[in-house]
């Protein structure tokens, strides 16, 4: 039996309020510090520098009905009835634009921008 979760079945959990979501994605980062000096030889030096984590997720869902606030728990997993996070963290929502198709429903996207570390369940 593989572990590998599948996209049709996505949840975000907000606050314990459970949004289906469309789409959803995240981005962990790694600063790369220069610590160049005359002694480097001519190369270019470097130190590991501060983690950080962003991304978005697009819902069927406004966000009063989420309890969006300024820092909130976000745990994305594969569905809602075996509900079982892949990514769990601390966000804070820097944009929610509001997507109109003519044929379709209102879809909500949020950006967010983690604070802390992220837990990733892995497969």
């Amino acid at each position: 039996m593989t572990n590998a979760v599948h996209g049709k079945s996505g949840v975000v959990n907000i606050g314990g309020v459970i949004a289906e979501v469309t789409t959803w994605n995240m981005n962990r980062t790694a600063a790369a510090d220069e610590a160049t000096s005359m002694t480097s030889g001519g190369y270019q030096e470097f130190v590991e520098g501060l983690r950080g984590w962003a991304g978005s997720f697009t819902t069927l869902v406004y966000a009063a009905k989420l309890g969006l606030q300024n820092a909130a728990t976000f745990q994305v997993g594969a569905s809602a009835s075996t509900y079982a996070p892949v990514c769990t963290g601390a966000i804070i929502i820097t944009d929610e634009p509001i997507q109109v198709d003519v044929n379709g429903v209102v879809q909500y996207q949020y950006t967010f921008t983690g604070t802390g570390s992220a837990s990733i369940a892995v497969a």
